[in-house]
């Protein structure tokens, strides 16, 4: 893997974290008048029609001569993380569902053993190690660690996450490309978000949305959904679902800066320690992974 790799691969997953920094907080602002499962339908429809838009003839193509093994999983991993991922924003704090949605950087090494069978490198093992309790330090709400129902929610995110990084992995090993694997993903989502939004939410909500909550719809969907699933996608062409599930752990320390300063959410000293120590090993495996491939 060429060292330019790795650098891209880093400064797109940062990118990302960056889109979905503010992504979180100005969803909580748009659940004042709209549900969240309408919510996910709405942003996915819309990134899944731009996806349509401008490489429709190419995902068509794709899809075409495609085995459904090598969509569904990456697809339903990332529906489900999203669905359980608002959810947790409507039980619980912006800044507690970006530092658990972090966790992926524990599953995905796992799950890339089992599924990709890639070799496990316990050089690694120290530096997650410390994410985690950098982590678990960001969690600290009143000098103890806070644990609710949508944390257990963003948990699942996080599993769910990891899936789709590693099957996603997987799918580019196919004749698949990432453009057409995030739409897939964003499609699928859209779907099973509307099957949900039919069972559990009223369509009466839909007359009632207010114009700024289709302002956060519209963010979400090109910002959030349309670049951001093409930046990871694309960084897992380059880069193992480990380093990228790594890099990741910065999204958490720029949610919790926008939360601060669009819902006064605070950190104390604690979570503070936690986002310097999270940042310090997500620089430190970045580099550690571009000295392995220059190797």
């Amino acid at each position: 893997m060429k060292q330019a790799y790795i650098i891209r691969s880093v400064i797109y997953i940062l990118l990302q974290s960056i889109v979905y920094g503010f992504g979180n907080p100005l969803t909580k602002t748009a659940y004042e008048s709209i549900t969240p499962f309408w919510c996910l339908f709405f942003r996915f429809f819309l990134a899944f029609l731009i996806f349509m838009l401008f490489f429709g003839k190419s995902i068509i193509k794709q899809l075409k001569s495609a085995k459904i093994l090598d969509i569904l999983p990456a697809s339903l991993c990332m529906a489900f993380a999203y669905i359980c991922c608002n959810i947790a924003l409507s039980l619980t704090s912006a800044t507690n569902v970006g530092f658990l949605m972090s966790l992926p950087v524990i599953f995905a090494p796992i799950l890339s053993t089992i599924i990709l069978k890639e070799r496990y490198a316990l050089s690694h093992l120290p530096l997650q190690i410390l994410v985690i309790a950098g982590l678990v330090l960001l969690c600290m709400q009143g000098g103890s660690l806070s644990f609710n129902k949508g944390d257990l929610f963003a948990l699942m995110t996080a599993f769910f996450i990891a899936g789709s990084l590693v099957f996603g992995k997987k799918s580019l090993g196919t004749h698949l490309d990432p453009i057409t694997i995030s739409a897939t993903q964003a499609g699928c989502t859209a779907l099973f978000s509307l099957i949900f939004a039919l069972v559990f939410d009223d369509v009466s909500v839909i007359a009632h949305i207010k114009l700024p909550a289709w302002g956060v719809v519209v963010y979400l969907a090109i910002f959030c959904t349309f670049i951001a699933y093409l930046l990871q996608n694309f960084a897992l062409s380059w880069a193992p679902p480990s380093l990228v599930s790594m890099v990741q752990c910065s999204q958490p320390v720029l949610t919790a800066i926008i939360s601060y300063l669009l819902l006064g959410e605070r950190l104390g000293m604690l979570g503070l320690i936690g986002a310097f120590i999270i940042l310090a090993c997500t620089l430190a495996e970045s580099i550690k992974s571009r000295n392995e491939s220059r190797d």
